[in-house]
């Protein structure tokens, strides 16, 4: 279908013994914030704005009302002059009636009675209003899906799109949350995600073939990137790993065998038995892994992911989560240990184990 940027999961663990402001003047918002570039960047365009104290307040939910004026103005949206709508709740004198009328006239809003402005807007309703807003097709490809989105659902067409365009990074294969309130860090990076995605369809790196039923890359037209093999994974993600520390400054880490036999069997183990945690149903948690396969640590370290499809994309994903970015690069491991394996389905697995001796 739309599949175009890589969609997976990410875990670690880790033991050892109304002012206008930009993301750079926001007082609650780090650089190191996963959601800093694209609150930056939203903010730069005018279409999300910061709090008179100078904070932006990432986990507050987005209103409906809010959403109509950041999609409107992202998409450039205007209503007829003469367009009227039939909520009772929202009339000409709301801030953003005429972002709502915009959106309403093209249908992405119901007409109806009622608008109710203030509710929160749902995850499953943001699915929608990017969809329609950004005119995407919406085919029954299914590449991807959530274990609470069944297909009786109205926004299964929707959720499933954004999902498979990369709008959205949930990991396939988990739950999507529909009926979550969408905070305020989603809905920016969710219409960067969406603003990048209609600037290379207008420019023409991407296009819908109508014969495969997807959206492709104009000049790469492949629709499923080539999955890493075994080999591939056991050396080059820990090649990538020594890289990453040495631009950081720090020393590279050892391959120690035995460890990556450990890594090799979680990596099974997650595949075979369909999970996706550091506690494993054969093994339990990292700590009795190691001490079944009789390893010696005095410290140690894992890093899971799930969906990526190469080497680079899993440590690139690993290196964009703080958590998973300090156990690559942190100080103390001098070992690693690396895993990888796929399911019936083709759904990847990958595991990196640190470890200090």
């Amino acid at each position: 279908m739309k599949k175009l940027f890589t969609i997976a999961m990410l875990s670690l663990t880790l033991v050892i013994s109304p002012l206008l402001t930009q993301a750079a003047s926001f007082s609650d918002v780090p650089r190191n914030h996963w959601a800093y570039e694209a609150i930056d960047q939203m903010s730069e365009r005018g279409l999300i704005n910061g709090y008179p104290d100078g904070t932006y307040r990432l986990n507050n939910p987005v209103t409906r009302a809010q959403a109509a004026k950041i999609v409107a103005l992202a998409i450039g949206a205007k209503a007829s002059p003469n367009f009227k709508t039939r909520f009772q709740d929202v009339g000409p004198a709301h801030g953003s009636y005429n972002y709502i009328r915009a959106l309403t006239e093209r249908g992405i809003f119901n007409d109806a009675d009622q608008f109710r402005p203030n509710d929160p807007l749902t995850r499953a309703q943001m699915a929608k209003i990017l969809t329609l807003g950004y005119e995407i097709i919406v085919d029954d490809n299914d590449f991807i899906r959530f274990r609470d989105v069944t297909k009786q659902s109205q926004y299964y067409g929707y959720i499933t799109t954004i999902a498979e365009l990369g709008i959205t990074t949930t990991p396939p294969g988990g739950t999507f949350q529909p009926n979550d309130q969408l905070s305020r860090a989603h809905m920016a990076a969710f219409i960067q995600r969406a603003m990048e995605f209609e600037a290379k369809r207008q420019k023409g790196l991407i296009h819908y073939d109508q014969a495969q039923k997807l959206y492709i890359e104009t000049n790469s037209p492949v629709t499923k990137p080539p999955v890493a093999k075994l080999a591939d994974n056991a050396s080059k993600t820990m090649e990538l790993v020594n890289e990453q520390r040495t631009k950081q400054g720090g020393k590279p880490l050892t391959h120690d065998r035995e460890l990556s036999k450990v890594a090799q069997a979680k990596a099974e183990d997650m595949a075979k038995n369909d999970y996706f945690s550091h506690t494993s149903p054969t093994y339990g948690s990292v700590e009795d892994m190691l001490s079944r396969f009789n390893y010696k640590w005095t410290a140690y370290g894992e890093n899971i992911a799930m969906g990526y499809t190469t080497p680079v994309d899993v440590i690139t994903g690993w290196m964009n989560s703080t958590g998973h970015r300090a156990n690559i690069l942190k100080a103390e491991f001098t070992h690693i240990g690396s895993g990888y394996a796929t399911n019936a389905q083709g759904t990847t697995y990958w595991v990196h184990q640190f470890s200090r001796k």
